[in-house]
């Protein structure tokens, strides 16, 4: 028998869930009562730290912790995890490629059997950490280079979800907003959610600018609360060529290095003080077509 999962707040009474979500497809996410704010902690190696990511904590429902092929570390780990206890936070795993010195964003090409291992590898290195805290991963949220992938890449985006449902069906994945991430969940068997940027610039298209981009990152904290607020009450964005741009998205991603974190995060939530953590139910696709989808996901 399965263990119980650990659940936070935004549970919500199943036949209301039944009813809402009976004619939107079979990845999209519903909630009664508010949006994810998710962050990453953890995005540390060795004696390197990154300043501010417990700061913010008091301010999330979700954390996703760096699980060290990006960054991270197997003591970095144990401390995030003790954070996200202390503060009943939904954990979440932060995966990335194996790349250290570059962070994650730098360009990198794995061949599928290769991304699908190193997923794994990070999947369980958390997994298991987690387990002597007593609590289960409930959401996956991709970083760096392997997050613009799944932007407009569904080859990428079903190796990426196909790996996350060997492991755990269970699991949401978080990814860029928009069909991509929707395509790839849906065909690997598992739900997903939609995630936007409060301090990041969007382009006409919904994708978000490069970080290399001179406008990547909005840096005034008045602004990034506009976004925010645009974003909560009216589910869109204006674009880097002035545009407004529909997303849709179930969490809101903040992170330690968005300017006045602390205090942009608190305004944060009295803006949206129902803001709640993801959680989901498994479906299931018939074994013929979950066949054809670890073929299509895993051919070289």
């Amino acid at each position: 028998m399965r263990r119980q999962r650990h659940r936070t707040r935004g549970n919500n009474n199943k036949e209301q869930n039944n009813n809402a979500t009976a004619n939107l497809p079979p990845t999209a996410k519903v909630f009664q009562n508010g949006i994810d704010i998710n962050t990453n902690i953890g995005e540390g190696f060795g004696p390197y730290r990154i300043e501010g990511e417990g700061e913010i904590l008091p301010f999330v429902t979700s954390a996703n912790i760096a699980c060290g092929a990006h960054s991270g570390d197997p003591v970095i780990m144990e401390a995030a995890l003790e954070e996200t206890r202390y503060y009943g936070l939904t954990l979440g795993a932060h995966i990335g490629y194996p790349d250290l010195a570059g962070f994650g964003r730098r360009e990198m090409h794995l061949s599928p059997t290769e991304l699908r291992a190193s997923i794994l590898y990070q999947l369980g290195a958390l997994a298991g950490l987690a387990r002597t805290l007593g609590f289960d991963i409930s959401q996956v949220r991709p970083h760096g280079f392997l997050y613009r992938q799944m932007m407009s890449d569904l080859r990428i985006a079903l190796i990426v979800s196909r790996a996350i449902a060997e492991f755990d069906k269970w699991l949401v994945l978080i990814g860029p907003a928009g069909p991509t991430l929707l395509n790839g969940g849906e065909r690997a068997g598992i739900r997903v959610a939609g995630e936007a940027w409060i301090d990041r610039v969007y382009d006409s298209t919904g994708h978000l600018l490069p970080h290399t981009h001179s406008r990547a990152q909005i840096k005034n904290p008045q602004e990034i609360l506009r976004q925010a607020t645009q974003l909560i009450q009216y589910g869109s964005v204006t674009s880097s060529e002035g545009t407004t741009v529909k997303l849709d998205f179930q969490t809101l991603h903040v992170h330690a290095k968005i300017a006045s974190a602390k205090q942009v995060c608190e305004q944060l939530r009295t803006i949206m003080p129902n803001a709640c953590s993801l959680t989901c139910e498994p479906y299931n696709i018939d074994n013929e077509t979950e066949s054809e989808h670890l073929y299509l996901a895993y051919s070289e």
